[in-house]
């Protein structure tokens, strides 16, 4: 069900609509998680919440390890790319966490996950996740003292550049790329980005036109970072510097002026949505 070949994972199916990786067997087993009702009942720390799904930040094992577990309910993919057969968006997640990690981008450490269609409660899944040990959100490292200069900045930015390159020369596009859905770590004076949240992640297809399409859904994780970076703290200066990173480690003609065009354009139009409107950066493009 889950392609995990190419990565460091191995799947083990438990039965009972419930898969858990060979690393974790023996933790979760002395952590008296040992079938699918096990996970579900789960509770901690809510971070997230709404109708049809929950987040939560918990503690596991003796030495208090940290995870975060997504449970959806009745919440699934039903179309005609699905064949009209039921797919759990955390299915979907996990399958674009494994494409991540054969790009390379692979510090994400899936746990367990689980489904079960018709119970009393309706379709149920969850997903368990481990967190990114020493990593901060981008957002976070953006407020943080360490960052506060642009000399200070530059390292991540061109970590987040790599990052990007690298998922998107694998044909993948993040599509919610803003800046609290990247996490970066600082190991000495290296730098390490990593993107979260990959549940609407698109894969570049197989039809004649497949790459022009994917190369707009790249466009855009650009803009959507762009619009989500403050203004004026990060300035165009640092914006620009970033970009001309990405088409370096891309292979791009130098700045790729067309690409950036697509963009701004993409930024343009979706800095109308009002949950942009407060980092100012929309604001700034209007008047460009």
């Amino acid at each position: 069900m889950i392609d995990c070949h190419g990565t460091r994972f191995e799947l083990l199916d438990q039965g009972n609509g419930l898969w858990i990786f060979k690393k974790w067997q023996d933790f979760l087993l002395k952590a008296g998680l040992g079938d699918f009702t096990d996970f579900c009942t789960l509770t901690g720390k809510e971070m997230d919440r709404n109708r049809r799904s929950v987040v939560y930040r918990l503690e596991l094992g003796a030495a208090k390890e940290v995870f975060y577990l997504k449970l959806h309910k009745n919440y699934y993919k039903k179309n005609l790319a699905t064949l009209f057969r039921k797919v759990p968006y955390l299915q979907i997640e996990l399958a674009n966490m494994m494409e991540y990690a054969r790009a390379g981008l692979k510090d994400l450490e899936p746990v367990a996950w689980g489904w079960q269609q018709g119970t009393t409660e309706g379709d149920i899944s969850f997903l368990l996740i481990k967190e990114l040990s020493n990593y901060k959100s981008l957002q976070e490292w953006l407020n943080d003292p360490a960052c506060a200069t642009p000399k200070q900045r530059r390292p991540l930015a061109r970590a987040v550049a790599r990052m990007m390159a690298t998922m998107h020369d694998h044909g993948l596009a993040h599509i919610d790329l803003f800046t609290w859905h990247i996490f970066a770590k600082k190991e000495g004076e290296h730098w390490t980005a990593h993107p979260i949240d990959l549940e609407r992640t698109k894969r570049q297809g197989c039809w004649p036109w497949s790459k022009q399409l994917n190369r707009h859904k790249q466009a855009n994780d650009l803009a959507v970072l762009h619009l989500t970076t403050p203004w004026p703290q990060t300035s165009w200066r640092e914006r620009m510097r970033c970009y001309h990173d990405y088409c370096e480690f891309r292979k791009f003609p130098k700045g790729d002026r067309f690409f950036l065009a697509q963009v701004l354009s993409i930024a343009r139009h979706r800095g109308r949505k009002g949950k942009f409107q407060v980092y100012g950066v929309a604001e700034q493009l209007r008047g460009k």
